[in-house]
């Protein structure tokens, strides 16, 4: 019976994780055409603006509620479950949820009246910067601050589906909002500021319709969800204890994007923010479909075994979920590091508007982020690790050390002449220094600590450095088209290549993951 009920859990994990990744491809896509139309639908100087809008916002909601939904609550509640606890765990949530809500509203709302003396803080930092560019992002900023509020309430409908496990309840919600984002701008964008202002006026309405939709989709366990104003309660100081450093630890992330658009603006040419922009997009793809997905699937089963005490499997579960992700983002950052250019051409490149400077631009940016790819798997995974575990101090000590860094590092790489891939080499390398702290705090405990994982990076490693090869090589032998459909079917023989090359020789040096999708693979043929 145990071994079957592993066989269930495990086809069941496989089956969610699934259904995540394609939720997050569909949400990737879409995020990418709507990046697409902003580089189409402003200038240059209009999407620096539109991008920097968002920094504010979005840095007020990972401070305040945006990380500790699936990283406090999900853990919190799903304990409360496998414990027989389920009203006391909504009870607790409720009251989380009934006065960070409230703090929410009053943040939305002097947001949207200081809008401007905010944003003064980059004209302050930089002494590059265009002024009517940071005029134009604060008042963009104004329709997306109350956006933060039902982007809060969805990441709550999702934070609490997660707990039961309704991972396809969750997946396509943020496709249906860059849905209504890319309408938005399709509709509204545009070089005037009352376009730009519409624009974001019309995001916010896809926020609204996202939260509508998470909720209808799980009223059945949302609807235990009442207003409780008891900040007193114990239940709920102690899930604020557990959830405040997560949610500094949400915020930093944040802020050191908020540090490298401050570096960019220095460099004084219009498009380095939204270049910084479109290079985070893609880098961000392989990893939030493989590493989010895997880590998100990860945290309840997790939590669940160590509530048990069940420290053997919990310590399996960790191994074989950073395997999965390490084993799909490695070739994916070898490929966007070979090929950073023609990728973002490939992506970002429909019109005249959007120019080789600009995509060269990108690719530079591309280049120095490609290690965040594997590091950064590696850190989300350990973070939802510590939180599963209840140790939240962790990521956040590992969170302020990279808020040292970041700069630091940045400036150091600018002072001598680095340039603009001084900003993405100092985010990979803090991302590096945030890794190794949080893999040996967490090791330090045998039981628990992930296991074989040596033997697995080296092999990945040899895969890796034969794919980078062969790419370089083929880069020689292939012709140059200047027509888009062209430079798509180069890109797709190299794309191909590389899947091949780097899955053949993890089948070479007989990797597990390769094994896993090679048996899988011949159980459904013979199924069939």
């Amino acid at each position: 019976m145990g071994r079957d009920s592993t066989k269930k859990s495990g086809k069941s994990m496989a089956i969610a994780t699934f259904l995540v990744m394609l939720g997050l491809v569909f949400s990737k896509g879409s995020g990418f055409v709507r990046d697409i139309l902003v580089g189409y639908k402003f200038n240059s100087s209009y999407s620096d603006a539109y991008t920097l809008a968002f920094t504010i916002p979005d840095l007020v909601y990972n401070l305040l509620i945006g990380g500790s939904i699936q990283a406090a609550i999900t853990p919190t509640l799903a304990s409360a479950i496998t414990n027989d606890k389920e009203k006391e765990g909504f009870r607790t949530v409720s009251i989380f949820i009934s006065v960070f809500s409230t703090i929410m509203l009053v943040i939305c709302t002097c947001g949207v009246v200081f809008a401007e003396p905010i944003y003064s803080f980059y004209s302050m930092f930089s002494k590059n910067a265009n002024p009517e560019t940071i005029r134009l992002a604060a008042k963009a900023s104004q329709m997306l601050f109350p956006q933060i509020f039902f982007m809060m309430l969805a990441a709550l409908c999702i934070g609490i589906l997660n707990a039961y496990k309704r991972f396809a309840s969750t997946a396509f919600g943020p496709t249906i909002y860059n849905i209504f984002v890319f309408l938005s701008i399709l509709i509204f964008a545009g070089n005037t500021q009352n376009k730009l202002v519409a624009c974001t006026a019309g995001i916010m309405g896809a926020a609204v319709i996202y939260f509508l939709f998470q909720y209808i989709i799980g009223f059945d366990k949302l609807k235990q969800v009442r207003f409780i104003f008891k900040p007193k309660d114990e239940g709920f100081r102690n899930l604020v204890k557990l959830a405040v450093p997560i949610l500094i630890s949400a915020s930093i992330v944040q802020i050191n994007l908020a540090v490298l658009n401050t570096f960019a603006l220095s460099l004084g040419n219009d498009g380095q923010v939204f270049a910084l922009r479109n290079a985070a997009t893609v880098w961000q793809l392989p990893y939030g479909i493989f590493a989010v997905a895997v880590g998100n699937v990860m945290l309840p089963s997790l939590v669940g075994l160590y509530s048990e005490k069940k420290y053997g499997e919990a310590s399996e579960l960790l191994s074989s979920r950073l395997k999965t992700a390490l084993f799909m983002t490695i070739p994916s950052a070898g490929f966007l590091f070979m090929c950073n250019t023609e990728v973002i051409k490939a992506i970002y490149q429909w019109s005249d508007s959007y120019s080789d400077a600009r995509a060269s631009m990108a690719g530079t940016y591309l280049t120095g982020y490609s290690i965040a790819v594997i590091t950064h798997t590696v850190v989300f995974i350990m973070n939802q690790a510590f939180y599963a575990i209840g140790k939240t101090k962790v990521p956040l000590l590992a969170g302020v050390i990279s808020l040292i860094t970041n700069p630091l590092i940045c400036y150091i790489l600018m002072q001598n002449g680095v340039g603009a891939l001084s900003l993405t080499i100092a985010y990979s390398s803090t991302s590096v220094i945030q890794l190794v702290v949080l893999c040996y705090l967490y090791c330090r405990n045998k039981e628990l600590a992930p296991r074989n994982m040596l033997k697995f990076i080296i092999k990945s490693a040899v895969c890796l450095v034969v794919m980078c090869a062969v790419l370089f090589v083929l880069d020689k032998f292939l012709p140059v088209y200047d027509v888009k459909i062209k430079k798509l079917c180069v890109l797709a023989v190299k794309g191909v290549v590389a899947v091949l090359v780097y899955f053949g020789m993890a089948i070479i040096v007989k990797t597990e993951e390769a094994s896993y999708w090679i048996d899988t693979f011949k159980k459904k043929l013979l199924r069939r």
